[in-house]
């Protein structure tokens, strides 16, 4: 998820959409979502993390499926991810926005319990996040690989309003699919299927989230 040389380090779909910094979350929830995405015609997803709370990745049938707004969305894996929020930003005015109006960075593993993330900070860049840790930090191994940076595409306005409650602080469980996005207005935008991909470009997951959950330990 990271590219070592940079200090803060970026998740980013593309350099002109870290460039834009067109749209954040002062404006509120977006209400106006073009996706309606008929969730009973698609596979089953993990019903929960994998070992030691690892996202949870299974392959599935590249079926196509029609967001709304000009853009389609191909499946590439079944996706569920456990952790907890610690950011959280809107989008209304980026090329995508009509159908991921919202990113959540989410740490899982070790940095998702309690203290978990103590010496890290945090801030969102557009469709981006950055992290930094305190001088002397002592952080578990491969911790770099338990942040996540995730644009979320609601499959309907009822996972919509869920995800519009989600407040930093949340424990959460996504459930959904790994996509690439396409449409006449955009260059595909493709998620990460890695968690240990270090670039800037293509480094964030692209979620068509499904199904999404609160779980107990909220704001710990």
């Amino acid at each position: 998820m990271f590219d070592e040389n940079l200090k803060p380090v970026l998740f980013a779909i593309g350099a002109v959409a870290v460039l834009m910094g067109l749209a954040t979350d002062r404006y509120g929830p977006r209400t106006d979502l073009a996706t309606a995405v008929d969730t009973g015609a698609l596979p089953p997803v993990p019903a929960t993390a994998g070992p030691g709370g690892a996202p949870a990745q299974t392959p599935v049938a590249a079926l196509r499926v029609t967001l709304g707004a000009g853009l389609e969305a191909r499946l590439l894996y079944a996706y569920t991810l456990e952790g907890r929020v610690v950011t959280r930003r809107e989008f209304r005015n980026d090329p995508t926005s009509a159908v991921s109006p919202l990113d959540l960075g989410i740490v899982w593993g070790d940095l998702a319990r309690p203290g978990g993330t103590d010496a890290l900070s945090f801030r969102t860049r557009p469709r981006a996040v950055s992290y930094r840790a305190e001088p002397g930090a002592i952080l578990p191994r491969g911790w770099e690989t338990q942040v996540t940076n995730n644009h979320l595409i609601p499959a309907d306005p009822s996972v919509h309003a869920a995800l519009n409650g989600v407040a930093v602080g949340d424990h959460v469980r996504l459930q959904g699919y790994l996509v690439v996005v396409t449409g006449d207005q955009i260059t595909p935008w493709r998620s990460s299927t890695r968690r240990d991909d270090n670039t800037i470009i293509g480094g964030c997951e692209i979620i068509l989230v499904t199904g999404v959950e609160v779980l107990p330990g909220a704001g710990a």
